[in-house]
C-alpha cells in the first residue's frame, strides 16, 4: 500500500509524502540559490558604511534554515501539490495524463490564484501595489512552482512504481545538496573573479 492521497474512484496516487518533501526541498534549494545570488551581489556592491553583521548571520543560520524548511514544506503543500493535482486532472481531461508538461502548464494557474489571494489580503489590509508588481510576482512564482513541481511529479511517479520512499527522499536530498553546492561554488568563483 502506497501512503498518500488517492484520486476518487481511480485509486491513482495524487499526493505522496515523498512529493511533499521533494517539492519542499526544491523550494528550499531555490531559496538557497537566491540567497547566494543576493550574497554575491552584496559582495560586489558593498554598503558605503561598511559591514556590520557577518558573525551574527553565522550564528542565526541554523535557526533560519530550520524555519525556511518548515516554510518550504507549507508552501509545497499549499502550492506545489495543488499544481500536481490540477496537472493530473487536466491531463486526464485533455489526454497524456502523465506528460511532463502538465505540471509546468498548471503552475501559472496556481500562481495566479496565490497572487490574487495575496492581493486581496493586501487590499483588505489597506495596501495595494501597482499591477506590474502583481505581474512580476505571478511570473516569479510560476517559475519557482514549475521548478518544484517537476521533481515532485517525478517523486510521485517513482513511489507509484513501487520504489522505496526512503530511496526517493535520499536521492532528492542529494540532488538538492548538489545543486546548492554547485551554485555556491559558482557564486564564490564569480565574486572572486569580480573582486580580483
Amino acid at each position: 500500500m502506497i501512503a498518500g492521497v488517492r484520486a476518487n474512484g481511480t485509486g491513482e496516487v495524487v499526493w505522496t509524502p515523498a512529493a511533499l518533501v521533494v517539492g519542499g526541498a526544491a523550494l528550499l534549494a531555490e531559496a538557497a540559490v537566491a540567497v547566494m545570488a543576493l550574497w554575491a551581489w552584496g559582495m560586489t556592491h558593498p554598503h558605503p558604511e561598511g559591514e556590520d553583521g557577518g558573525a551574527l548571520f553565522v550564528l542565526v543560520l541554523p535557526l533560519l534554515l530550520a524555519l525556511l524548511g518548515v516554510v518550504a514544506l507549507v508552501l509545497a503543500a499549499a502550492l506545489v501539490l495543488p499544481a500536481l493535482a490540477l496537472a493530473r486532472r487536466a491531463g486526464g481531461r485533455w489526454g497524456r495524463k502523465g506528460a511532463w508538461w502538465w505540471p509546468v502548464a498548471a503552475c501559472p494557474a496556481v500562481a495566479a490564484a496565490a497572487v490574487a489571494g495575496g492581493g486581496a489580503v493586501a487590499a483588505a489590509l489597506g495596501g495595494t501595489g501597482a499591477p506590474a508588481v502583481y505581474g512580476w510576482w505571478w511570473l516569479v512564482l510560476s517559475a519557482a512552482l514549475a521548478a518544484a513541481a517537476l521533481p515532485a511529479r517525478a517523486a510521485n511517479q517513482r513511489v507509484a512504481r513501487g520504489r522505496p520512499v526512503l530511496r526517493v527522499l535520499l536521492a532528492g536530498c542529494a540532488g538538492v545538496a548538489g545543486v546548492t553546492a554547485v551554485a555556491g561554488l559558482a557564486a564564490v568563483l564569480v565574486v572572486g573573479a569580480v573582486l580580483a
